[in-house]
């Protein structure tokens, strides 16, 4: 057998490298979330249950759980706490001054993964609001051009990637499993907290039930969406 040529071999392993420190970090972060999801599994119900809310609207189910967001609250309170006190020692506060900056670091450290939760929240709403009436333009377009509302939303989702065709794809997979279409519109807007959405849900119930065509209603809605987000507009801006 040939042996091989020591450059060889040392190129060989700075290949490897990076892939054993990569395999190492992932092995620790798994470690890390583990750790903070057991000690977040002492979350109250109630608390868990918005947790979970917040979660689903931040469009992050599946990714993050309500006790890996408590375990992260309770370790930043705790961190932030002791960080406080060992702070307040170096710098020689009093025993007050000292309390007071670890007590306020702590809160601070208990609030902030809930609080950017609120923020990706908050900014994937933003998003969803903005690009709800070139969605529904587009829908009316498609049906317009002879697809069903579904093979629409199929293919508007599946060409145009973001959180509204995130909820839009959630939506089919559930019809896909039997969930009524009324059930299904009416689970984006509980999910994204967005009136908008509501009443387009409950546009198109009614179109369905009295065989009104749908491209006509969806029209209607954009328009409707675009005079109110103008309506918005220009009240901020008084």
């Amino acid at each position: 057998m040939f042996r091989r040529n020591p450059l060889e071999r040392l190129a060989e392993m700075e290949n490897l490298r990076p892939a054993r420190q990569l395999s190492s970090r992932r092995r620790t972060v798994s470690l890390l979330a583990r750790l903070i999801g057991t000690l977040g599994k002492i979350v109250p119900a109630a608390r868990r249950s918005q947790l979970r809310t917040l979660i689903h609207r931040a469009g992050l189910a599946g990714r993050l759980r309500p006790e890996e967001v408590f375990g992260l609250k309770l370790v930043g309170l705790i961190t932030l706490l002791l960080a406080g006190l060992y702070l307040g020692a170096v710098l020689k506060m009093s025993l007050l001054q000292n309390l007071l900056m670890a007590s306020l670091l702590g809160v601070a450290g208990f609030i902030a993964p809930e609080f950017w939760l609120s923020q990706q929240v908050r900014r994937r709403s933003r998003l969803i609001t903005r690009h709800l009436p070139d969605f529904v333009d587009l829908l009316a377009t498609c049906v317009e051009a002879g697809l069903s509302l579904d093979a629409a939303i199929d293919r508007i989702t599946r060409r145009f990637p973001g959180p509204l065709s995130e909820e839009f794809q959630r939506y089919l997979w559930e019809v896909q499993i039997g969930r009524p279409r009324n059930l299904a519109l009416l689970g984006i807007a509980e999910r994204t907290n967005c009136d908008d959405i509501r009443i387009l849900a409950a546009s198109l119930t009614q179109a369905e039930l009295f065989g009104i065509p749908i491209a006509n209603v969806l029209r209607t809605q954009a328009e409707a969406l675009r005079e109110r987000r103008f309506q918005q507009a220009r009240e901020r801006a008084r």
